[in-house]
């Protein structure tokens, strides 16, 4: 998962104990800091035993399934294998490894199980003893995971509903055991929704690891904006032309996006302080424009994958890289190297219909470019009306190392390449 990878949520399981695998097909989905991945299976067999439910947090290297290499398709699944008994011959160990060496004390830990043979993961076990829950009172507590385990999330709701009932550790136990009945399916929002007509919802993984990096961003760089506006006339009308052709050479269709790209980079090239980065009084001038793409993943979030060494790409070969990196950000196929490195980000909230946006600067870079919809609107053109394509373009930069001179000069470098657009290139 790459060297900077500590943990990984898991997203999903895609299969189920006792189902049949084959080797590289998909089983879970897990979520980093980074990136959403999918994780094939590394043999076939039928899927033995899962020992981390969704939602859980594991650290790298931790066994997470056994899959059983001699089991005849739609086997039992075994029941008795200890979390960190190694794979024998007949049984494939699926773990998260990182590039990164990692103690081995990981590998060894087991999960907690209390009296009525229901288990839980590390992580939860170590927010009961946190929270002075203990195994008997964590029994109560319903979860929405695999075969019915405790999630994180099922664990948190559970403490913030606690803490406002008079100590319910103390109740006897439901002799019923509803852990050893398969999986509940999620009670419907309305019953989640408090007296004060309120809900809480735990982020995700990747609402998080946003969250985080936006407020450092805020506390680390004093944000500063300026907006151009762009006449892409002759970009609308270029593109019209020579549309078909590209989509019939490259089997997909050419957006507005690798335009506005193609600009930055040479912009970027021509003002390198606004390709840097900032190490305490130290301005890091950058050798190549990786320039970083937001994408989003539906309401889910977003993610920022880099086109490394654009410099060296015309606008055919920034709309591969761009075409490339947002497909494999949407089936969740990117890896962590697609995600780093990157020295300069542009975001395009326009394809949403966004006019002006201010967005938050991608650190450690020092600034962002956003660009907002095209839209047909009436300009003055040497005293005469016209309607003309029109889109605004703001710069968040970072007032430390650029100020109003560069950020307005480095817009204007872009206004005047789109604008003077050579309406006779070729692809």
């Amino acid at each position: 998962m790459g060297e900077s990878i500590a943990e990984a949520t898991i997203s999903k399981w895609r299969k189920q104990p006792g189902d049949t695998v084959q080797k590289d097909e998909v089983i879970l989905e897990i979520s980093t800091d980074k990136v959403d991945s999918e994780i094939p299976a590394p043999a076939a067999g039928v899927l033995a035993e899962i020992l981390y439910g969704e939602g859980d947090v594991v650290p790298v290297k931790t066994k997470i399934a056994v899959i059983d290499t001699e089991a005849a398709s739609g086997a039992a699944a075994p029941k008795s294998a200890p979390a960190a008994a190694p794979a024998s011959s007949g049984s494939a160990a699926l773990h998260v490894v990182p590039s990164a060496t990692q103690t081995a004390q990981v590998e060894t830990t087991q999960e907690a199980q209390d009296d009525n043979g229901r288990y839980y993961s590390p992580l939860v076990k170590s927010l009961a003893e946190k929270h002075g829950v203990s195994l008997t009172e964590l029994s109560n507590v319903a979860g929405s995971g695999q075969g019915g385990r405790v999630t994180k999330e099922d664990f948190l709701k559970y403490v913030e509903t606690r803490s406002a009932k008079p100590a319910p550790q103390e109740k006897p136990s439901a002799p019923s055991a509803p852990a050893a009945k398969p999986a509940a399916k999620p009670a419907p929002v309305s019953a989640d929704w408090g007296s004060d007509g309120s809900q809480v919802v735990v982020m995700d993984a990747m609402r998080q690891a946003i969250a985080d990096h936006m407020v450092r961003s805020k506390h680390t760089s004093p944000h500063v904006y300026s907006i151009q506006e762009v006449d892409v006339t002759n970009i609308a009308n270029w593109r019209a032309k020579n549309k078909s052709a590209f989509e019939k050479s490259e089997g997909f269709g050419l957006s507005f996006t690798p335009f506005f790209l193609e600009a930055t980079v040479k912009a970027l090239e021509a003002f390198p302080y606004v390709n840097a980065s900032v190490d305490g009084k130290k301005i890091i001038l950058k050798k190549h424009v990786n320039l970083g793409c937001a994408v989003a993943l539906g309401n889910t979030g977003l993610i920022v994958p880099v086109i490394k060494k654009a410099e060296e790409k015309n606008l055919v070969g920034i709309a591969r890289s761009l075409n490339d990196l947002a497909l494999r950000a949407r089936n969740k196929k990117l890896v962590p190297d697609d995600v780093a490195g990157g020295t300069f980000t542009v975001t395009n909230p326009g394809v949403f219909g966004t006019i002006i946006g201010t967005p938050i600067i991608n650190q450690p870079q020092v600034a962002i470019l956003c660009l907002g919809a095209i839209k047909k609107r009436p300009v003055v053109i040497d005293d005469m009306i016209a309607i003309r394509q029109i889109c605004y373009l703001t710069l968040s930069y970072d007032h430390r190392i650029v100020d109003g001179s560069l950020g307005g000069q480095f817009l204007a470098f872009i206004r005047d390449y789109l604008e003077n657009w050579d309406m006779e290139r070729t692809l």
